[in-house]
């Protein structure tokens, strides 16, 4: 089932004194309440295939919401790599929760890469959501500094000078937090986030009893091919009609990006 989209709108919100870009758009539906999912986009910035994604979403039937984060062009702030990217995260979730279009029950969030990451840590901070899908997400942030060193600017140094600053950001020490189920997808030729970080969430998440499904594509790097992609977006989408969406219109559409990566 297809749905027509009733609005597609650009928004300011606030978030610790900064003012954050971001977009929905809106399913024409009969429903009082509607699903929605939050995309968050990967450390290269917010590309147009993010909207495009949100309006992908509101053809099936949810609403679709991105937000450019802190630091990047478009929004306010400096990057902080997963400690004031949250609090935006969940004063975005509590904006969308006024709304009286969202069903409060029924909220996703998904991620790439660093919107994995800050997903991931809303998932554990927050008890909003019903579903995360985390793609090429890092869980362990001495593990990714180690591999991507130049990150540990934004931690104000490395983990032997600030420990607590990597502690924080690292959700798999967390992983007892989350209470949905959780789709994890990565590829294993990854050099930028290894597949590691992501059998090492799935073990904590079954260790603590958690619903977690785990999909690894072997050949696929961190630049997703666009075959990758689009696999990605149907899984993706599946899961979010199975936990998210009481009456799931098929996932028949095909998202065409512009660019396989974000």
């Amino acid at each position: 089932m297809s749905y027509s989209i009733r609005e597609k709108k650009h928004f300011t919100l606030q978030s610790e004194g900064l003012r954050l870009q971001g977009f929905m758009a809106v399913p024409e539906s009969s429903l009082l309440r509607l699903p929605s999912v939050q995309i968050h986009h990967a450390g290269g910035g917010y590309e147009a295939i993010y909207k495009h994604m949100a309006e992908d979403l509101a053809r099936r039937g949810f609403v679709g919401i991105t937000m450019i984060h802190r630091g990047y062009p478009g929004s306010e702030g400096h990057m902080e790599y997963g400690k004031g990217e949250i609090t935006d995260i969940g004063n975005l979730t509590e904006i969308m929760m006024a709304k009286p279009f969202i069903d409060q029950a029924k909220m996703g969030i998904m991620g790439y890469s660093r919107g994995a990451h800050n997903a991931l840590l809303a998932l554990e901070r927050y008890s909003y959501f019903c579903a995360g899908v985390l793609w090429s997400a890092p869980v362990d942030m001495i593990d990714h500094v180690e591999v991507n060193p130049w990150i540990a600017e934004m931690f104000g140094g490395f983990p032997d000078e600030v420990p607590q600053e990597y502690q924080i950001r690292s959700s798999i020490h967390f992983a007892n937090a989350i209470n949905c189920p959780v789709l994890l997808i990565h590829g294993e030729e990854d050099d930028v986030v290894p597949v590691r970080h992501t059998a090492r969430l799935a073990k904590a998440l079954k260790e603590h009893d958690k619903h977690c499904e785990v999909k690894l594509f072997p050949g696929e790097g961190h630049i997703w091919s666009r075959r990758g992609f689009e696999r990605n977006w149907r899984l993706t989408v599946d899961f979010f009609r199975r936990h998210c969406q009481s009456s799931s219109p098929s996932a028949e559409h095909d998202l065409n990006p512009n660019r396989s990566s974000g």
